[in-house]
């Protein structure tokens, strides 16, 4: 008996836990910075530092970059300013079975920042930061692929489908643009807020590369002219990932994350300070894989000998499969007196995701932030705006006891004012994973005995009545012989199908050698 061995490289998720951190500090103006009347607004932006796995738990370091914009007290022109401060945070994110071989990916979010002003030089912050960490191995199980030279040995095969992850990469985007503020626009006198959101727009995998093109999305609030003013620029750009092993047609599952946005004020030829320089690194996480579908043996006997079987059970998360979609999102806010807008931003998060009735429907949340002018006592002020989102994606026969990943990204953010009518349109790129997860036992050895099954004492003929649940392939197994010679010998035109009851004859066959 000659076995042919095959190596099969599967994915598994080994944990998917969510959990919460508030970040507390205290921001002290120094002694030449002028005293807060009051706070126009605070945002923050999270870095991931590290992120290390320790058994059973993902150790996380990271820190919160606030930014409080204020009012100055008793001051003409030049009356608004911005302030920064840092604060770190370690967490630890528990789950079961990891260990420092998996794969991690934390994900964080900013949930909301509030503050509390002590007095004129002092600001108390907290921030609630969500940490999203998913862990993932991928084990490389050698089974038998084919066995020869043993022609009584029977073979039960299944079909498998899953993800042969080729690579997972992080790499680092670094964009430079510059852009000069319009005609009808003030000079700057000092920049309050930058905001970058980048996404994907095309993504191609050529020979051992992967192709991004992507737009970073900008919104900037400056003052100048003796007031607040807004610009948004979209800037193009592509990113090469150098990838071994890639095709066509592989698949590629991409993040994207900004870690820094450093500007520069510039004169224009007019010697204006209206360019500005802006510098924008982007963590670009990657997950190159094919979808495989490969025949594993499950199990094995032999209608003449008695054969050892070791068997291993594997956790497979088979890929049904992937859609990518994009939905827009509208909304109308009347709710406030609007004179001017500023800024529009936010971020999108799915709450639940099933299949129901042949479709996956994806319920979740836009929170938006909108940074604007009151008209009627003609404040600057910021609100937060939650809006629901619920999409429907068309996918027939999936089957039963399926997995939905949902991840939907806010791509860009549209707005219109009229009429005190703040008019909302979003586009969300939604990225669902059907998956499987099935317990399979495979083969991982046959081993001979040499000694035969005794067949003399078995009757010339059985007569089985079939029971719930019944197989064939368990059938044949018992009683020495071959599914192929039970379906002749019975006439079954649906072997896939057997009732509860039905009678099947097995019939005693003996090799005689004159």
């Amino acid at each position: 008996m000659e076995i042919v061995k095959d190596v099969l490289k599967v994915e598994e998720q080994k944990g998917y836990e969510e959990i919460e951190t508030l970040v507390e500090t205290e921001l002290y103006l120094n002694q030449t910075a002028p005293e807060i009347e009051n706070i126009l607004w605070t945002d923050g932006k999270i870095e991931i530092l590290s992120t290390k796995i320790v058994q059973d738990k993902i150790l996380v370091n990271g820190l919160v970059k606030f930014k409080v914009v204020y009012k100055v007290k008793e001051e003409e022109g030049l009356n608004i300013h911005p302030v920064e401060t840092n604060a770190d945070f370690k967490e630890e994110i528990y789950m079961d079975g990891i260990n420092e071989q998996m794969a991690v990916h934390v994900k964080p979010s900013l949930e909301y920042i509030e503050y509390d002003l002590e007095d004129e030089r002092k600001v108390s912050l907290r921030a609630l930061v969500n940490l999203l960490g998913r862990v993932e191995e991928t084990n490389s199980l050698e089974t038998i692929k084919e066995v020869s030279n043993k022609p009584d040995l029977q073979l039960l095969k299944e079909k498998i489908k899953y993800n042969d992850i080729l690579s997972r990469e992080e790499s680092y985007a670094l964009i430079k643009e510059a852009f000069e503020v319009d005609d009808n626009q003030p000079a700057i006198e000092k920049v309050l807020k930058v905001d970058i959101h980048p996404y994907e727009k095309e993504l191609n995998i050529s020979y051992d590369r992967i192709i991004l093109s992507g737009i970073l999305e900008c919104y900037v609030i400056y003052f100048g002219g003796g007031k607040l003013n807004s610009l948004k620029r979209e800037i193009p750009f592509t990113h090469f990932i150098d990838v071994e092993n890639a095709e066509y047609d592989s698949k590629c599952q991409l993040s994207m994350e900004l870690i820094s946005g450093e500007y520069e004020i510039r004169e224009n030829l007019e010697g204006e300070n209206k360019i500005l320089d802006l510098e924008a690194k982007i963590k670009v996480n990657s997950k190159l894989y094919n979808q495989r579908e490969k025949e594993v043996i499950v199990d094995a006997y032999s209608t003449e000998e008695k054969i050892n079987l070791e068997t291993k059970e594997i956790r497979v998360m088979e890929n049904i499969k992937s859609i990518v979609s994009r939905e827009e999102v509208l909304k109308d806010i009347t709710n406030r007196e609007f004179k001017e807008i500023y800024a529009v931003e936010g971020n999108a998060k799915v709450i639940d995701s099933q299949y129901v009735e042949d479709k996956i429907v994806i319920d979740g949340i836009i929170t938006l932030n909108i940074y604007y002018q009151e008209a009627i006592k003609d404040e600057i002020t910021t609100f937060k705006e939650e809006v629901p989102f619920k999409f429907y994606l068309t996918a027939e026969d999936l089957g039963n006891d399926l997995k939905i990943e949902a991840i939907s990204n806010l791509e860009s953010i549209r707005y219109t004012l009229k009429d005190n009518t703040l008019s909302i349109d979003a586009t969300i790129k939604n990225q669902v994973f059907v998956n499987r997860e099935r317990k399979i036992k495979i083969l991982s050895n046959i081993e001979e005995t040499g000694e035969l099954i005794d067949k003399k004492s078995m009757p010339s003929i059985i007569v089985y009545m079939v029971q719930k649940d019944d197989i064939l392939w368990d059938i044949a197994k018992r009683y020495h012989t071959t599914v192929e010679e039970i379906i002749e010998s019975n006439n079954i035109l649906s072997p896939s199908n057997l009732m509860p009851g039905e009678k099947i004859i097995i019939e005693k066959k003996v090799d005689v050698n004159f």
